[in-house]
């Protein structure tokens, strides 16, 4: 998997590229994390091309999500493939994270 990111408008986003969970992704904890350094941080996490996700993976999102709301922060999924929508609903984690359909909609939630 990698990781590459873009600040727009005050908001970090975050883009995956592969499977989230094969290999450990400390690189998108670590922009997390320093995004959420300042207060009320605002963070999409785009995930149009992450066809795959394990336990790990939902773990490391999980993991992400919690520190946000920890720091006072925001943080939306945008773009999940059916697969990770799927994983999503059936862990019943779908609840807990906010979601989006598009990059564009999660900006438009943050506005």
């Amino acid at each position: 998997m990698t990781v590459d990111h873009e600040d727009r408008a005050g908001v970090r986003i975050v883009r995956l590229h592969g499977e989230l969970g094969s290999v450990p992704s400390t690189a998108f904890l670590e922009l997390v994390t320093s995004a959420l350094a300042t207060p009320g941080a605002r963070i999409v996490v785009d995930l149009s091309d992450v066809p795959f996700m394990n336990s790990s993976g939902l773990g490391d999102l999980v993991r992400a999500a919690a520190q946000a709301n920890i720091q006072e922060g925001r943080l939306i999924l945008a773009s999940p493939s059916p697969f990770v929508r799927g994983v999503l609903q059936a862990s019943q984690l779908v609840r807990f994270f906010e979601l989006a359909p598009t990059v564009n909609d999660a900006l438009a939630k943050l506005g």
